[in-house]
């Protein structure tokens, strides 16, 4: 099972028992503990049955529950056991069990005059419901089983006329039983045998009623018979039970909701009774011509004793434990590999297996070399769990489309075939994306059939799955371009092409400082067409994908939102309407178009990183134009006298170190986290096999981006944010400063020019020494983030913060301290 799909499924298990305890710590236990259970093998399941059997007063019914349920092949039975008795040794788990089992004790609301119209109509609607439910049940209980809705309903002809089936159908409770001499008896006994083995009752032999439907038959000899013939008699009726079993079992499960596996293993059974029934044709013509005893019919039906006493067992097996499909073959090879060493016993298991596969194997033919599931009785491996059609469906939903339209059904997959069933599951998903882009399968059809000898059937499921990888292979990456998509998201998205983000800043300048909502997407779309033209994105052949998108939440809240599923925190980010107004510069991001089938590797969610990304790239940039905005307009102190410029030198080294961090920044996650990944990335490109490691490779580099950007890192992201909104609120200030500069004061009393910039500089400052000291701590305990020392010594060149640490803490701790 993957990481993914174990976080998912314990994640849900917590929250349908309200756990409190973290997913992960559940997910180190089950993982350390994975193998506690199967070490000991058959004493370990004796022990947890001892002593489960300790505690319970009835003993004796538990005991044969159990046998029953083993009889059955019920799933997972040893491990519901073993945890049946890690419940009963845990006191504390049992005490809350029998808390939450204890009776209602809620009121009954009292009843006035004024509820008994109400009182009257529900009991109304309560008796026809029930009437109706009724009538449903016995249409139920008139058919063995419902059949499904996609198979077609025949009639039970064995329920309605029951004197069709050849089990023993007739009634002998008012025959009269001759008197006949025990000399004489014998010639009488053959007949009824003989009538016995082929479903008929006889004079002294009467089937007995059914105590289970799927049990063997028992039978009632007449009092009159010798002790001598009764022994012998006693000795070929198991013969007689083996062929009720059988015609039981061919007579249900010919139907069509069993199962087309069920009905080729029925046919098949049907043709070992044919051969039984001619067998009993040929002592029936020895009987008639004298030639027949008691001793040698005992003689003859040795052989078919033990050929039906298998099937009668493998019959009884598959219908205790109501299986079909994959849960049929998997029984089935059971009985053939435990009948190694019998040679005519494996013969005859092999016969029934090879029949009983055939439907299935045709299913598997079909969908690995034909991406297409024929299931109607739901009985194949692979299940296709698809509500509506691929072409109906939006860009968004590609990712769940891959990923949850075909699944393996565990338990229906057949023994023989559980370490191929992974590769089964891709071939036909392969194929399956192949067909659905219009392209035709040409592929070596090999046929595919049940041996001992595994190798038969695996090599040609390998052969099938490595055509169907490398097909998808080359459609994705040659026909389709995915490199080259890659590449032009890249240019776009993580900020490739330079000289496109400047123009499309340069034009869009405007637009960015207005609020979201009297934004004109239209006008931004135009923008983003006239930069991609007037730069060398002109030559992408993908540029027409790009799209521009404004989102109704900052990157902190989307980033936030994502971090703190499964936590405490989960609920505060539910709704992103209690944000406030965004800026445009706060909701823009670009969006991609993507077609089938690269919507798979370029899905929505992977969108949504890149967009993550892009956001996060994209605010720096726009800080660093504004920063360099500001250092252009500072070119008017030049005209200043000198006592004035001397009040702008402490702005100037500000802007100064601003500049050098949000460069470094960007430096950090451009130069040496981005573009290391991709080169990593397309590298692994190079030597996937299958479409689904392009996947996994995408994934990583995403994530890898994302961790080494430090946007997975709420309390750096949160620093950085700041960081970054100072720096806006000092490039702001600057540039209003120098627009009013030479007119009149305002009235209102406001701080001076230069304290406000000494108040900058210590916003600025001390967010700075807090992020440098939170990647300092980062990189304390573990070497995961290894990559942010080379950020670390950059922002704090030559000890230049790091040696003002302890004064910036010495001053803050005598500011608390006074104020």
């Amino acid at each position: 099972m993957s990481e993914f799909k174990l976080q998912h499924i314990v994640s849900e298990l917590l929250n349908a028992l309200g756990g409190k305890i973290t997913p992960n710590r559940l997910i180190e236990y089950l993982q350390e503990n994975q193998h506690s259970g199967n070490s000991a093998g058959f004493s370990v399941e004796q022990k947890h049955l001892t002593r489960l059997t300790q505690d319970i007063a009835d003993s004796n019914a538990f005991i044969t529950k159990y046998n029953d349920l083993k009889d059955k092949n019920v799933d997972s039975l040893d491990a519901y056991v073993q945890l049946l008795d890690n419940i009963s040794q845990d006191s504390s788990l049992k005490d809350f069990l029998l808390k939450s089992n204890r009776p209602s004790t809620a009121s009954v609301p009292e009843l006035t005059r004024d509820n008994l119209p109400q009182i009257k109509n529900k009991l109304k609607k309560a008796v026809i419901k029930k009437t109706h439910h009724d009538d449903s049940l016995k249409n139920i209980l008139n058919t063995s089983t419902v059949p499904l809705a996609s198979t077609p309903s025949v009639a039970s002809w064995v329920q309605r006329r029951p004197t069709m089936t050849w089990d023993f159908s007739l009634s002998t409770a008012s025959r009269t039983i001759p008197t006949v001499p025990s000399v004489s008896q014998e010639n009488v006994l053959i007949e009824d045998l003989l009538n016995a083995l082929i479903g008929l009752p006889g004079c002294y032999i009467e089937p007995e009623e059914l105590k289970d439907v799927y049990g063997p038959r028992t039978f009632r000899i007449n009092d009159n018979v010798s002790l001598s013939l009764r022994e012998l008699i006693k000795q070929i009726l198991p013969l007689a039970s083996h062929y009720s079993i059988i015609q039981r079992f061919t007579e249900e499960k010919m139907r069509f909701e069993y199962g087309q596996v069920n009905n080729a293993l029925a046919e098949a059974m049907k043709s070992i009774i044919k051969d039984h029934m001619l067998f009993i044709i040929q002592l029936e013509s020895e009987f008639r011509m004298a030639n027949l005893t008691l001793q040698k019919l005992w003689f003859f039906v040795q052989r078919n004793m033990q050929s039906l006493g298998i099937v009668a067992n493998i019959a009884s097996a598959i219908s205790k434990s109501d299986a079909k499909g994959g849960k049929v073959l998997s029984l089935l090879h059971d009985h053939v590999i435990g009948s190694i060493g019998d040679e005519r016993a494996q013969e005859l298991c092999l016969k029934l297996m090879e029949a009983a596969c055939l439907p299935y194997m045709k299913m598997l033919g079909m969908w690995i070399y034909k991406g297409i599931i024929s299931d109607p009785i739901s009985e194949f491996l692979v299940e296709d769990n698809e509500v509506i059609q691929r072409e109906d469906m939006p860009v968004d939903y590609s990712a769940d489309y891959w990923e949850k339209k075909y699944a393996v059904r565990r338990e229906r997959i057949p023994k023989f075939l559980e370490p191929v069933a992974d590769i089964i599951l891709k071939a036909g998903k392969y194929l399956n994306v192949i067909r659905q882009c219009g392209k035709q399968v040409k592929n070596k059809v090999l046929p595919i059939q049940y041996k001992i000898e595994e190798k038969h059937y695996i090599e040609a499921i390998e052969k099938a799955y490595m055509f169907a990888s490398q097909t998808l292979l080359d459609l994705v990456i040659i026909e389709k371009d995915l490199i080259g998509r890659l590449k032009s998201v890249k240019h776009y998205f993580l900020l490739d092409q330079g000289d496109f983000i400047v123009t499309f800043l340069t034009l869009c300048e405007k637009e960015l400082v207005k609020y979201s909502f009297d934004v004109n997407q239209g006008c931004i779309e135009s923008l983003m067409d006239l930069a991609l033209r007037l730069c060398s994105a002109i030559n992408d052949p993908y540029k027409d994908d790009l799209r521009t998108e404004l989102l109704q939440y900052d990157l902190q809240f989307q980033m936030f939102k994502i971090l703190s599923i499964q936590t405490n925190s989960e609920q505060e980010y539910w709704s992103p309407a209690e944000q406030k107004k965004l800026l445009m510069i706060q909701s823009f991001s670009f969006n991609y178009e993507v077609r089938w089938p690269l919507s798979l590797i370029l899905n929505r969610k992977s969108l949504a990183c890149y967009q993550m990304i892009f956001r996060h790239l994209f605010y720096c940039k726009y800080i660093e134009r504004m920063i360099c905005q500001v250092w252009k307009s500072n070119k008017v102190a030049k005209k200043f006298q000198f006592d004035d410029a001397q009040h702008y030198r402490a702005a100037f080294a500000l802007r100064q170190r601003m500049l050098h961090c949000i460069q470094n920044l960007e430096y950090h996650m451009m130069v040496e986290v981005i573009e290391p990944h991709w080169c990593t990335f397309l590298n692994k490109i190079g030597k996937v096999q299958n479409v689904d490691e392009i996947l996994s490779c995408h994934c990583d580099f995403l994530d890898s981006c994302l961790k080494d950007c430090m946007l997975t890192i709420p309390p750096i992201l949160s620093t950085i944010n700041k960081l970054l909104t100072i720096c806006e609120d000092f490039c702001k200030f600057m540039q209003n400063e120098l627009v009013f500069q030479g007119t009149t004061e305002p009235s209102e009393p406001t701080l001076s020019f230069k304290e406000k910039i000494a108040t900058f500089d210590i916003s600025f400052s001390g967010t700075l020494i807090q992020l440098l000291d939170q990647i300092n701590e980062l990189n304390r305990d573990t070497s995961e983030h290894e990559r942010l020392f080379n950020l670390l010594y950059r922002l704090d060149f030559n000890s230049y913060y790091s040696g003002q640490l302890q004064k910036y803490g010495l001053n803050r701790l005598v500011k608390d301290s006074s104020g």
